[in-house]
């Protein structure tokens, strides 16, 4: 098991596919460019920000920000993030690629997954073997989305 470097795991996700979150007054459900960012605060938390369009590329923004905390400090791997208070929520980064170019994060009740990276694009091969891996964990991929992202040339 290996040490999520948080410094470096911070910074800007695309979201490449999901088995979408349907909460009260939020839903990744029909997210387009749908991107998340991460940021170190001085108190340990972590600052999460989500971003998308809504339906399709030009539908309108919806913009999301809430708090983390590390659960586990031997590896860094496992927060709690809340969503809206009282709801605090598990977030487990399953997988993490050494050049922190690809990552897993998924519920530890295999209800949630989202696979990101940290470009726009993502290629059908690499998709596919994450979707696998998710898979073969015990995930319900047949619930995953693609999320189509616009590539600015």
């Amino acid at each position: 098991e290996h040490k999520v470097d948080l410094e470096r795991y911070a910074g800007d996700w695309y979201v490449h596919g999901n088995i979408p979150l349907k909460i009260p007054f939020f839903s990744d459900a029909k997210a387009y460019n749908y991107a998340e960012s991460y940021r170190l605060l001085e108190d340990g938390r972590i600052e999460m920000t989500c971003r998308f369009n809504v339906g399709d590329f030009d539908g309108k923004v919806r913009s999301f920000s809430f708090s983390g905390e590390v659960a586990d400090t031997d590896t860094f791997s496992e927060w709690r993030v809340q969503f809206m208070w009282p709801i605090k929520a598990s977030y487990n980064i399953i997988y993490l690629d050494d050049h922190y170019r690809h990552t897993i994060v998924a519920s530890k009740d295999r209800k949630l997954a989202w696979i990101m990276s940290r470009d726009a694009e993502m290629n059908d091969m690499t998709y596919t073997r994450l979707v696998d891996m998710l898979t073969a964990a015990g995930y319900q991929t047949h619930k995953m989305r693609r999320v189509p992202h616009r590539v600015s040339s």
